[in-house]
């Protein structure tokens, strides 16, 4: 990458993560006061309801935003078109879903609090649907500043809002109405700051480019839809077939893991539009890119899981108490999430950047499907275990399809050799470790990160290169890597 890029992708990463860390520090700060002050109940409520919506939320923007961004990344022309029928798109699917949301939860006979709270916090998918307009165009043209700004603003809307509803004893109502006044200001912030750009909305829509749009946005409606289900069934799934309280001990475990994603998130957020233009203009760089991206992220993937696993006890000790330490061995479990999370990322990307989007969708409709038919099984078997095994059967499915299509149909390779070092180096110390009686803790944990980082060191999984490159990116170094 040349001095100028890495500078850039730098500052959007560090904005970007930054908001993302805060808002999920006050999440988890959430569940926390749920957790103790109200109990696993009503933590098991906020999850089903808070599950309901982020589900719907996924299929709001009818796949339409990943098209927006990858035509208008290659022909800025385009931008006033696509704002002007993305938006008033947006806004018909917006009062679609508060329906949709409602019809869910009468049909899954939820109980009248539940169904208030569904009703309250529908309103949020309808207000981040109309700031999603804004946030797609600005991402079209890689400028991710704005955005993580607003992020930030809301992360201190959201902060205060709930500060006044554990001020005042509130429970999961307030909490869920706090969540759509957060989505509306991040629509209002949005359009403000989008005029800035000339970015502004002309309340026009052409039926020809809103059917085009459609058409070619289905793809990733499936893709974004199906694969955000992977990580949402396991909650819905239990909320059908046991009780609230064992539902809160597992969102306990769940909410962390999916919450970690965020950094991973971000790093194939801001590389989409760059993989859209790369294999468009320079394929070798974008075989660069793609080799020595790949095994970056599963290099943190598996260092976060690593931590996440040998610490979990002291994380669910310190965050919700003895009466919630049930959730270690969920915790530890889901875990693993994170590496087939990271090792997919950016073999999805490419695929659905590419001419090759449908192999993206059939890989996650077919994670999708495979777990939807094992949640029930296993979590009548297993219970609460249960539905973190599917969900990582899920994701493993749809992330070795990733990896298997993007060699067979892009020829896009990956350093194998080195992946699998890395690996080895994560997972081997604490395997090694539990075997000789050290239990999992503080000691466990340091112990295993100094063995991991000796071994990848002496593997030779990171080059002197990788480590000036990932410095580059990180420290914003003017030299190109």
């Amino acid at each position: 990458m040349s001095a100028p890029v890495l500078r850039q992708f730098a500052l959007n990463f560090w904005t970007l993560t930054t908001s993302k860390v805060l808002y999920r520090l006050v999440s988890i700060g959430v569940a926390m006061y749920l957790a103790r002050a109200l109990g696993a109940g009503v933590l098991g409520g906020y999850a089903t309801v808070m599950n309901v919506l982020t589900l719907f939320l996924a299929f709001a923007d009818l796949g339409v935003t990943n098209l927006v961004i990858k035509d208008v990344s290659r022909d800025r022309s385009r931008s006033s078109e696509y704002l002007d029928n993305f938006f008033l798109l947006q806004f018909l699917v917006g009062l679609l879903l508060i329906g949709l949301i409602m019809l869910t939860g009468l049909l899954a006979g939820y109980e009248r609090l539940l169904l208030i709270a569904l009703a309250v916090g529908s309103l949020g998918p309808f207000f981040s649907g109309l700031s999603n307009a804004y946030q797609a165009l600005m991402n079209a043209h890689e400028l991710f500043y704005p955005f993580a700004v607003i992020e930030v603003v809301c992360m201190m809307v959201f902060l205060a809002g709930n500060v006044v509803v554990v001020m005042l004893g509130e429970g999961l109502l307030a909490l869920v109405a706090v969540t759509s006044v957060v989505s509306l200001v991040k629509w209002i912030l949005g359009a403000f700051w989008a005029r800035r750009f000339d970015m502004r909305v002309h309340w026009r829509m052409r039926l020809r480019t809103v059917r085009a749009m459609l058409a070619a946005g289905l793809p990733f409606l499936l893709i974004n839809g199906t694969h955000f289900a992977i990580q949402r069934m396991d909650v819905l799934f239990l909320s059908w077939t046991v009780t609230e309280e064992r539902v809160g001990i597992y969102a306990a475990a769940s909410r962390l893991i999916f919450a970690s994603l965020f950094v991973l998130a971000s790093v194939g957020a801001l590389l989409y539009p760059v993989f859209s233009r790369l294999l468009a203009e320079n394929r070798e760089r974008a075989q660069e890119l793609y080799a020595r991206g790949t095994l970056y992220v599963t290099l943190l993937s598996l260092v976060l899981a690593q931590l996440i696993m040998t610490f979990a006890p002291t994380i669910i000790g310190l965050l919700y108490g003895e009466a919630f330490m049930e959730a270690v061995h969920i915790l530890q479990l889901l875990a693993l999430f994170i590496p087939l999370f990271g090792v997919g990322l950016l073999a999805s990307n490419v695929l659905m950047v590419s001419h090759r989007v449908w192999h993206a969708v059939w890989a996650s409709i077919a994670g999708m499907i495979v777990g939807v038919i094992a949640s029930p099984i296993l979590i009548g078997i297993f219970e609460i275990t249960g539905a973190a095994v599917a969900v990582l059967i899920a994701e493993a499915v749809a992330a070795a399809l990733y990896l298997v299509w993007t060699r067979a149909t892009l020829k896009l390779h990956l350093p194998w050799t080195r992946l699998l070092l890395g690996v080895a180096a994560v997972v081997v110390p604490p395997l090694a470790f539990v075997t000789a009686g050290i239990s999992a803790g503080p000691l466990l944990g340091i112990l295993s990160a100094l063995t991991s980082a000796g071994l990848i060191a002496v593997f030779k999984v990171l080059t002197r290169e990788d480590l000036q490159e990932i410095a580059a990116l990180i420290l914003r170094r003017k030299e190109a890597a």
